[in-house]
């Protein structure tokens, strides 16, 4: 980005605070982490992406809940591991949030039996047992250690996965509560909308949390490099993406596609094809990732003008 917009176009260590618009743009306010110095900065339109907890979506909407918990923990880290099946397999064990493993590699081996390198998370359920709440008091982001780890992994066997290197192999594993927040009525106030998780966290369910935060950029621009009021592009933003991700938001809580996976634990095996195959067309028609959904959808590139100074 800086080699294409300059070297200022990105500024790391700014807290932001707070923001104020006009008719003509919006002005940041930020904290500087490496001076504590306030730092101002004015621009055309201000986009909160800045997760969950988002002091720009706190602004807009200033007497929303907070997020909704549904009383599971994850387990997360990151760990160098020989093959698991054929080297990019992702692994789903277990039925419901709170009982299951996933592992699934970040990287290509380097040969065909080296190591590589492998996500995983495991989910737990929280010793109360209690359903949908606020977040736990302990917070976020807790460090686990190594014998935790495998204290938590001892119950299952996977007979493709060494459970025990994984976590002993982690560089750091921490502990993350599933939250979610309700769906909002709106993103774009004038000069400023939301994106990502700071538009619509929502539990990872059909792996589609960061998969829409980049169908917004993408959506986002398009509206921007088409509209010459920024209000109006913003405007036609929320339009497009938020009644979109809502959807999706209220169907992880009932675990989206992964509900394949609740019913046959439930069924004692398989679902019928039938069935499997419904849960997965209608989520997919939901996230709008069907092929014919995909391959029939208009590009969101704009062409540049000839006349275009930027081009």
């Amino acid at each position: 980005m800086r080699e294409r917009l300059g070297p200022d176009s990105v500024r790391a260590g700014l807290l932001f605070q707070r923001f104020e618009q006009t008719a003509d743009g919006v002005r940041a306010h930020f904290l500087d982490r490496s001076n504590g110095h306030p730092a101002v900065e004015d621009a055309d339109v201000l986009v909160g992406a800045d997760g969950i907890d988002s002091a720009v979506r706190t602004q807009l909407h200033p007497d929303e809940s907070p997020p909704t918990w549904n009383g599971v923990h994850m387990w997360r880290g990151v760990a160098h591991h020989p093959h698991v099946l054929d080297g990019r397999s992702i692994v789903v064990a277990g039925g419901t949030p709170g009982a299951k493993f996933v592992a699934y590699p970040i990287e290509d081996p380097t040969s065909a039996d080296g190591d590589a390198l492998v996500n995983w998370v495991l989910e737990l359920r929280h010793r109360s047992g209690h359903g949908p709440s606020a977040p736990p008091p302990e917070g976020t982001g807790r460090r686990v250690t190594a014998a935790e780890a495998r204290a938590g992994l001892s119950s299952w066997q996977l007979p493709w996965i060494d459970l025990t290197t994984l976590a002993e192999r982690s560089s750091a594993i921490f502990e993350y509560p599933m939250l979610d927040r309700d769906p909002l009525p709106r993103w774009s106030f004038g000069r400023v909308t939301l994106l990502g998780d700071a538009a619509h966290p929502m539990f990872p369910m059909g792996m589609n949390g960061g998969s829409q935060s980049i169908v917004d950029t993408r959506v986002l621009a398009w509206c921007l490099a088409r509209e010459n009021d920024p209000v109006a592009a913003l405007r036609q933003y929320d339009r497009m993406r938020r009644p979109a991700v809502n959807a999706i938001v209220l169907a992880n809580r009932n675990l989206g596609p992964e509900a394949i996976i609740a019913r046959a634990e439930a069924h004692g095996g398989p679902l019928p094809a039938g069935q499997a195959d419904k849960i997965a067309t209608d989520y997919r028609r939901l996230a709008q990732a069907t092929a014919a959904q995909v391959n029939t959808r208009p590009s969101w590139t704009v062409q540049h003008r000839a006349t275009d100074p930027a081009r």
